[in-house]
């Protein structure tokens, strides 16, 4: 991984590496973590544990774990299986009849029948339909409502890079954000659609890295505009990229930096994802205030911390860089999207779990204040927030990490926004 830095580093890069020792440790972790999860949609053993979020096939039906299991038979009484939601699901029709197990779309969320229905419309008490949680809760938006805050690192520290310097105004339109950061089930629609591999099938050099609930990461910069323009097509609308310029696009196709005139689904600007990210910018160090990751006696957010040091520590040492938090969130890698307390906005992993890109490219704050600002720059990187699953006590809201768009990583992967006027237009599903 390469870094494209438009500033000078500061010794605090010493501390905590910025590029190829950070690329050697992701790159290291992911071959051993692929090397102990079972890949996308393997067959059901009843030896074999899982947590949350994992897809198997047991008799030609794929499964999805509610909760960690072992040896508890999908298909059967056994509660900790459903049938792995699907969001190429039907929309539902009261004409027709449904039976017990079948997946349908209403009103933008996904359904199970229980028993045998016809007519009864999923959401209501007492119907034979049940909201499936993960699957809902991905495909959730928050509204963002705009403001003014102060971007950049409002708290200093040691922690801190010269790029987060200096603090400036700046002013947002309301704006939408997916809840969640897109799942390996999300994204392998598009690889399916598409006759590519799927993203969880190629993961760290042919080992699965995740899958299902969890976000899928290994995705490009150029992947992530890909697979928006792929899925604004199925809406009907405008792509907002050009696959080859990586220029945001208006209405009739025409390069914009006007984010109002994005008609599509979107990265964030960084702007936005930062004031989002702060709960419309408050002075905190990381999405759950400062301190630990723990909110009244619970993890708060999937970091480097004493599940990944228990897995790691037998295996190899841990970079000398590499601080783990104290708390324990219980995963050592990914964990499913959504598997936290969420920000004040709603917004679930917006510290940990991946790394997100954003629309801009890397840029040098200046103090000039600023509106609905998108960076464009001669550098060739790409801006990503948010820290991941490896970050220790060095991870802070505030950081702003470049990298080439061609590059992929294990704890990379991205977030879907909308402009504020897309109330006129939104998705019926």
């Amino acid at each position: 991984m390469k870094q494209f830095a438009t500033h000078k580093a500061s010794s605090k890069d010493k501390q905590a590496p910025r590029g190829w020792q950070r690329a050697a440790w992701t790159t290291i972790a992911a071959l051993l973590l692929g090397a102990s999860q079972a890949t996308s949609a393997a067959a059901w053993l009843a030896g074999s544990t899982y947590e949350q979020g994992d897809i198997v096939t047991h008799q030609g039906q794929e499964w999805q774990a509610r909760w960690w299991t072992r040896g508890d038979v999908p298909g059967t009484q056994a509660t900790a299986w459903q049938v792995a939601p699907s969001e190429d699901a039907p929309a539902w029709q009261a004409a027709t009849v449904y039976q017990g197990g079948e997946l349908v779309l209403h009103a933008g969320l996904l359904y199970q029948a229980q028993w045998w229905s016809r007519g009864e419309t999923p959401g209501t008490a007492g119907s034979a339909w049940r909201a499936l949680g993960s699957g809902v809760k991905a495909a959730q938006f928050v509204r963002v409502p705009g403001g003014r805050f102060i971007m950049g690192a409002t708290i200093k520290g040691k922690a801190n890079y010269d790029n987060e310097e200096p603090v400036h105004p700046v002013t947002l339109s309301s704006f939408w954000l997916s809840s969640t950061e897109v799942t390996y089930r999300q994204f392998d629609r598009y690889t399916r659609a598409t006759s590519q591999p799927l993203l969880s099938n190629l993961d760290a050099g042919g080992l699965a890295f995740g899958c299902g609930e969890r976000p899928a990461v290994n995705v490009s910069w150029w992947a992530a505009v890909r697979y928006i323009n792929w899925l604004n097509q199925q809406h009907g609308w405008p792509r907002s990229y050009d696959e080859n310029s990586g220029n945001l696009l208006d209405a009739a196709g025409l390069p914009t930096t006007d984010v109002a005139k994005v008609i599509g689904y979107r990265l964030p600007t960084e702007a936005e994802w930062e004031y989002a990210a702060r709960e419309r910018g408050r002075d905190i160090i990381n999405a759950w205030g400062n301190g630990e990751p723990v909110i009244n006696g619970k993890p708060a957010a999937n970091v480097a911390d004493a599940s990944l040091k228990a897995f790691f520590e037998p295996i190899a040492p841990l970079p000398w860089w590499l601080v783990p938090w104290q708390a324990d969130d219980g995963y050592a890698r990914l964990a499913p999207v959504g598997s936290f307390i969420p920000n004040a906005l709603g917004l679930y992993d917006m510290s940990g779990n991946a790394w997100e890109w954003t629309t801009d490219q890397e840029r040098v704050y200046t103090t000039q204040a600023q509106v609905n600002p998108v960076g464009v720059s001669t550098s060739p990187g790409r801006i990503m927030r948010g820290a991941s699953w490896d970050n220790g006590q060095d991870m802070h809201i505030t950081d702003r990490y470049a990298d080439d768009p061609a590059t992929s990583t294990a704890a990379t992967g991205l977030r879907l926004a909308r402009s504020g006027n897309a109330e006129a237009n939104w998705p019926s599903r």
